[in-house]
């Protein structure tokens, strides 16, 4: 199959023709709500490229979540350490304890992720998505699948599957790239053919893992 047969490219603005579902490895998991724009938190595409069409951010959820458990074990070791309640007249204990809950609340979010037509922002990098030259697929630290991606400029972009599928509407726009890329001769490892189901996309390179 050459990209000719594929879905065609969509407009860089008005991201139509939308392309075909993507597949994803849960399909009967409902995807999170979409956020609304906000200029502050959207990644912005490359240099001369259109605007991001389909985006997703992370919260503070999982920052507030870890500052807690962090003040409950400190507050755990402090009642072992005084025998009982005396830490409470400790003034600079409340100073730690009080900055370990702003933490929560002031750090960056966690992952950003934005797409254009042709573009992908992973807050880590950015890559055009119908110019890759390597698509990767491996398992991460958390036991879940991560996707890394290189264009033939040398851009990079790297996130989660899981994380990708966030945005349905944004996991079809980079799939698209991916499947054009592919056919045009991108390197993809095993874990990317069986995950992404590239198996029957054009003429596909192996990649060393």
């Amino acid at each position: 199959m050459s990209p000719a047969d594929l879905p065609p490219i969509p407009d860089p603005h008005s991201g139509e023709p939308r392309p075909p579902r993507a597949p994803v490895e849960n399909p009967d998991k409902e995807p999170e709500a979409k956020q609304p724009f906000q200029s502050r938190k959207v990644l912005k595409g490359p240099t001369g490229g259109g605007p991001a069409l389909e985006w997703h951010y992370g919260d503070r959820s999982m920052q507030r979540w870890m500052s807690g458990i962090l003040v409950a074990v400190c507050l755990i070791f402090a009642t072992l350490k005084w025998g009982g309640l005396g830490w409470m007249s400790v003034w600079w204990l409340w100073l730690i304890l009080a900055g370990i809950g702003l933490l929560g609340w002031i750090l960056p979010q966690g992952h950003k992720i934005a797409a254009g037509s042709d573009w992908l922002n992973t807050r880590g990098g950015i890559v055009r998505i119908y110019e890759l030259t390597e698509i990767k697929v491996t398992v991460n630290a958390a036991g879940g699948y991560g996707i890394e991606l290189r264009d033939r400029s040398g851009g990079e972009a790297d996130t989660s599957l899981d994380f990708m599928h966030s945005n349905r509407d944004l996991w079809d726009l980079v799939y698209n790239g991916i499947r054009h890329s592919v056919a045009s001769g991108a390197s993809t490892n095993a874990m990317a053919r069986s995950k992404l189901k590239l198996g029957n996309t054009g003429s596909i390179r192996e990649h060393s893992d």
